[in-house]
């Protein structure tokens, strides 16, 4: 192997190295990734907010817990394995649970009966 082959070899392959380390680097301002949705502050959706004397039972106050945590995992950026890991969580500790009503979209948290105790915005 000649010099100029040995040079050629180190120059290619410290290029090469520099390009494989830098492709997805931020350092200069892009990105090699693209986001699958952008979550804007408009995705964001409101956190609950109650009088502590609009309170009657501790199963409302339970239920309060849920969709103020739910809600935070939403906004977070939770998927929906880890929502509903935090669903049971809610269903074997508070015995409530929290779901997305098809009709509107509104969260909804409810007795493990069925009944319905909280509407996020409503």
């Amino acid at each position: 192997m000649t010099d100029n082959t040995k040079k050629f070899l180190v120059v290619f392959g410290g290029g090469f190295l520099l390009f494989w380390l830098l492709k997805d680097s931020r350092l200069m301002g892009a990105s090699g990734k693209k986001k699958d949705k952008d979550t804007g502050p408009a995705d964001k959706i409101k956190s609950p907010e109650i009088d502590p004397k609009q309170i009657k039972n501790k199963q409302q106050a339970n239920a309060f817990v849920a969709l103020k945590a739910y809600i935070d995992a939403m906004n977070a950026g939770e998927n929906q394995k880890a929502l509903d890991d935090l669903n049971r969580e809610f269903t074997k500790d508070l015995k409530v649970r929290v779901y997305k009503r098809s009709s509107d979209g509104k969260l909804v948290v409810s007795n493990l009966e069925g009944a319905v105790l909280m509407i996020n915005g409503g």
